[in-house]
C-alpha cells in the first residue's frame, strides 16, 4: 500500500521547516553582531557631538557681563566598538557649564576670565559615558566677564512716543523711585531709568521701565504716570 501525503501534513511539515530556519538565521544574527562587535573592539573610534553651552555660573554676589562669544560646544570623543555602539543609542551628554568660583573677592571687577574646556564641563543626562572619552572642545577656551552686583534706588523719567504740548509734563502717581539691581560697573554710572515710549495722547498710562545691559531686576518694573495740564493762571483780579 502506497503511503499518501495530504495537504495538511504538507502544512505541518513545512511550517516545522520555517521555525527551524527562521531559529537558524536568529542564531547565525546574533554570532555575526557578536563578531561585528568583537572586532570593532580592537579599534578606536570617533565620535563628534555638539552641545549647547550654557551660561557661566556665579554665586548670586556675582553677574556675568558679557555675552559669550559661542553658544555651543563641538566636542570629539573617543573609544572603543562597545562605547561608540553606546553612544549611538544612549546619547547621554545635554549641554556644556562652566561653574566659577571667585574665591578672591577683593580683586578688581569687572575681571576678564578665560576658562579651558575639559570633561568636567559636560552635563550629563543621567550617568556618564563609562568608555568614551572627550578629547577636543571647538573652541577649547571660553571667555567672559564677571563683575559684583549692587544695589541703587533711582528715579522714573516717562518717555513720549510723541512731543507733549508746551508746559504739560508727566506725573507719577505711583513709584517715583525704584530698585535696581545689577553690575556694579553699570548701575553705579545710571543717574535715572526710563520707560518705554509711550502715547501722550492717553491720560493716564502704565510705563514699562527698560532694562539696561547689566541690570539684572528692577522692582518694581513699571510706573503708573498720568498727563498733567498747566495750572490756569490769573491774570487780573476782579
Amino acid at each position: 500500500m502506497q503511503w499518501q501525503e495530504y495537504p495538511d501534513d504538507r502544512s505541518k511539515n513545512l511550517m516545522k521547516w520555517n521555525r527551524t530556519n527562521l531559529w537558524q538565521w536568529i542564531v547565525a544574527l546574533i554570532v555575526s553582531l557578536m563578531l561585528w562587535v568583537i572586532s570593532m573592539d580592537d579599534n578606536l573610534f570617533e565620535v563628534n557631538q555638539t552641545l549647547p553651552l550654557e551660561p557661566p555660573s556665579v554665586s548670586p554676589d556675582f553677574i556675568v557681563l558679557s555675552d559669550l562669544s559661542c553658544d555651543s560646544i563641538r566636542i570629539t570623543f573617543t573609544g572603543n566598538g562597545i562605547g561608540v555602539l553606546r553612544d549611538q543609542i544612549t546619547r547621554n551628554p545635554e549641554s556644556i557649564q562652566l561653574n566659577v568660583a571667585l574665591s578672591n573677592q577683593n580683586q578688581d571687577f569687572p575681571l576678564s576670565i578665560s576658562r579651558e574646556l575639559s570633561g568636567s564641563n559636560i552635563v550629563f543626562d543621567g550617568d556618564g559615558y563609562s568608555s568614551l572619552s572627550a578629547v577636543e572642545f571647538i573652541p577649547g577656551n571660553i571667555e567672559f566677564t564677571v563683575d559684583r552686583n549692587t544695589v541703587r534706588n533711582l528715579p522714573v523719567a516717562i518717555t513720549s512716543s510723541a512731543a507733549i504740548p508746551v508746559r504739560y509734563y508727566w506725573s507719577k502717581p505711583s513709584n517715583p523711585m525704584v530698585e535696581v539691581k545689577g553690575a556694579e560697573s553699570i548701575v553705579s554710572l545710571l543717574d535715572s531709568c526710563y520707560t518705554v515710549p509711550v502715547d501722550p495722547g492717553m491720560d493716564y498710562v502704565r510705563a514699562t521701565i527698560l532694562k539696561p545691559e547689566g541690570v539684572v531686576y528692577i522692582s518694581p518694573s513699571y510706573v503708573l504716570a498720568e498727563l498733567v495740564p498747566p495750572a490756569e493762571v490769573i491774570t487780573q483780579l476782579e
